[in-house]
């Protein structure tokens, strides 16, 4: 931890108070040192400013050769001109400060050519030559000439061997601004082929289409480190407050650094603190009224629709989508009420878009749901403002209304806690085979219930009767999908996952498993199984998923009148305790394996039966190296005989390649046998067979029996364009085989 820490220059918070980004700062700091550039893009809140400031402070005290420059466009105010000057000013102010290792220079208010004064002797000819530039056009020259000159300082930098690395904030004002819209179509002209490393930011819902560069999505910090964040400025600002109230400040506030903030700024202001729910509260209210909060919200919405009736009619559509929860309000409604020309309603609804004080979900346009505090902002100014209510009564009111729903945050957020985590566990699922114990309480209570953990361990592994699970490439909570499952279960207890059955990327393969966590005391009733059964369907049905797999978990499983039900209806059913085993299975296929060293080989060789020996025989030397004995090479080498032999004349393969892996570990040795070709699952037999089978199709059989009885496991997967069969024998196992 101790390369993270560096001295304050621009950020907002010092290092040790920067939390969560780790990844984040990482990656940029790694295109500064190349000549690649990326977008940084995420909702409003997140603190993608702080985190190009915190990495220009970092490259700022490691007095590398990259010189960083922060630049931020503005949202009005500045014609094109005006901006591409302050671009030029504050490139040469921070390069200044850099080269001379004295952040205090960037609080200094020098003009340009005592900027060359200050440059150092190293940076004196290119900070001469650029400043004499920009003097002699200025201001004969036309407005492109002189943009183009200031927006080429760092080029001109790069070019005298001085490395910099650019960072471009609120590229979203270009959607305000068409000075900014200038600047930055300029940006993307000069910068590509420069060699320059940039990276320009903003907001993830602004169209960056003209950018195409690689993209470091930011999302909400995790809650752990929202909880940091609020330890951080409590401690900064002396607010006291205890785990309760931290706790609540961070669900309450999680996806908005910025305006936790806040709240600690006002209170520090006010000589208050967070010693109980009623102060946290009190405080929101009044950041709601007329705090920071409030000033944001107001700020944004004017800069969006600068006429005070027409802020009014925003307030009041956005009031009713609020309001109205899950339903929406169409475009063309929206056009109706602001009144104004297609091409201003354009740019207004695609800012409220952009801001993500709405989304755009083709001809309708919703409202954002989850955004409590933009709720909350909304609901109080229309009710002052356009109903009339009177501000005392109207605080007082809410006062209580945000403290009421303060334990419900709170019992939401245990809940959570106490949640299974289906939507993670489901994007885990990857064509493994798992026993049906784990998906039929039935079993499970009849077979293992009641036995010590190691019993039922030992007892799931020597279950024949498996399950392949499907291949998930997409998981959502159920209630993003059909919002009214959400109104009988929180939204973390139910998903929906969908994948392929056997990974073969075909309509008749797709498959989706609709998933519910419910909470019976004991072990769920008949009736209540199928109450959930019937929601779950309807998710299915609704979402229009041709084929689909119910599964619920119930703490203590099902009665056996419920499993019969189940059943009946093809669904799945776990107790908590299963869905821990699966759990177990699902993530385990690496972290096990990589515990440990172990040695790899690769070797690819042509299909054709001389080299199959040579592979075997590479095998061999392998094998002998780490010891293993020789009855167990001689059941190894014929197991990759015989899997290459199969690979050879089923696949018809355009490479006529063979990708043979072997992976020696403490206890075992994996052979993994891949090509490209016909997978087994699209092999189709002739349209007009023989009647009597061909000779390979019996050897293939018989060859797929044998690899399984001489090694331990053996595992057929389907790759995107071919097949790959894993092997693996246990040492000292081929005494059974």
């Amino acid at each position: 931890m101790e390369e993270r820490q560096y001295r304050r220059t621009l950020a907002e918070n010092e290092s040790g108070d920067f939390v969560g980004r780790a990844a984040e700062m990482d990656r940029l700091i790694a295109l500064a040192a190349g000549d690649r550039s990326a977008i940084v893009a995420g909702p409003p809140g997140v603190g993608i400013t702080e985190l190009l400031k915190q990495t220009y402070d970092r490259l700022f005290s490691q007095r590398t050769e990259v010189i960083p420059f922060y630049f931020a466009l503005n949202f009005s105010g500045e014609t094109a001109e005006q901006t591409a000057r302050r671009f030029l000013h504050q490139f040469l102010l921070q390069t200044v400060a850099f080269r001379r290792a004295d952040g205090a220079i960037l609080n200094w208010f020098p003009d340009l050519c005592e900027l060359g004064e200050l440059a150092v002797p190293a940076d004196g000819h290119w900070v001469d030559r650029l400043v004499s530039k920009f003097t002699a056009a200025y201001p004969e020259c036309d407005d492109d000439s002189l943009i183009k000159t200031c927006l080429g300082g760092p080029i001109r930098a790069a070019a005298s061997g001085a490395r910099v690395f650019v960072m471009i904030d609120n590229a979203h004002a270009a959607a305000h601004s068409e000075a900014a819209a200038a600047i930055l179509r300029e940006i993307e002209q000069i910068y590509p082929a420069s060699g320059v490393p940039y990276v320009i930011a903003g907001r993830r819902r602004y169209s960056f289409d003209m950018l195409e560069r690689e993209r470091i999505l930011i999302e909400p910090l995790a809650f752990g480190d929202v909880v940091l964040v609020a330890e951080n400025l409590a401690e900064r600002y002396r607010v006291r407050m205890n785990d309760e109230t931290r706790d609540l400040v961070a669900n309450q506030f999680g996806e908005n650094i910025e305006f936790i903030r806040f709240m600690f700024q006002t209170a520090a202001e006010k000589n208050e603190h967070f010693e109980s729910f009623m102060q946290v509260e009190k405080a929101y209210a009044q950041e709601i009224f007329g705090g920071r909060i409030r000033r944001y919200y107001d700020a944004l919405i004017e800069s969006i629709a600068p006429d005070e009736a027409l802020q009014k009619s925003i307030i009041s559509l956005l009031d009713v989508a609020v309001t109205l929860g899950t339903k929406q309000l169409s475009v063309e409604s929206w056009l109706k009420h602001l009144a104004v020309s297609e091409a201003a309603f354009s740019r207004i609804i695609s800012l409220l878009n952009i801001h993500e004080l709405v989304r755009l979900t083709g001809s309708r346009v919703e409202a954002m749901d989850g955004s409590q505090i933009l709720f909350d902002y909304v609901t109080s100014r229309f009710r002052l403002e356009i109903a009339g209510e009177q501000r005392a009564a109207l605080f007082g009111e809410c006062v209580a209304d945000y403290l009421k729903r303060a334990p419900r945050i709170m019992a939401a957020y245990y809940r959570r806690l106490a949640s299974l985590g289906l939507r993670e566990l489901l994007a885990a699922f990857s064509l493994q085979q798992v026993p049906l114990g784990l998906l039929d309480y039935g079993i499970y209570a009849d077979e293992y219930k009641g036995l010590p953990a190691e019993e039922i361990e030992a007892g799931l592994g020597r279950e024949a009767e498996r399950v392949q699970l499907p291949q998930i490439v997409y998981t959502a909570y159920a209630a993003d999908l059909y919002k009214p499952i959400g109104e009988i279960a929180e939204k973390e207890r139910s998903a929906i996952a969908l994948g392929f059955q056997e990974g073969r990327y075909s309509d008749e393969d797709e498959v989706v498993w609709v998933a519910a966590e419910i909470d019976p005391k004991l072990e769920a009733s008949r009736e209540l199984a199928e109450f959930w059964c019937d929601r779950l369907e309807m998710v299915a049905l609704m979402c229009n998923f041709g084929n689909y797999k119910i599964w619920m978990i119930a703490r203590e499983g099902f009665t056996p009148e419920a499993m019969e039900m189940l059943r009946r209806r093809g669904a799945y059913a776990s107790s908590r305790r299963q869905v821990e085993y699966l759990r177990s299975i699902v993530s385990a296929k690496q972290g096990k394996r990589d515990a440990g060293l172990a040695d790899e080989y690769e070797v690819v060789v042509p299909m054709d039966g001389a080299s199959e020996m040579i592979a075997a025989h590479t095998l061999e030397e392998i094998a002998r190296r780490h010891n293993v004995s020789a009855k167990a090479i001689n059941q190894i080498k014929t197991a990759l005989l015989e899997a290459s032999i199969n690979a050879a004349e089923h696949s018809l393969s355009p490479d006529r390649r063979i990708h043979q892996k072997f992976r020696v570990e403490d206890d075992r040795i994996t052979i993994t046998i891949s090509n490209r070709g016909l997978r087994l699952a699209d092999r189709k037999p002739p349209v007009e067979a023989a009647p009597t089978a061909e000779a390979g199709s019996e050897r293939r059989g018989w060859g797929l029996k044998l690899i399984e009885r001489l090694m331990d496991e053996v595992r057929i997967e389907q790759t995107d364009d071919g097949t790959s069969i894993s092997m693996t024998k246990f040492f000292g196992s081929e005494a059974a085989a």
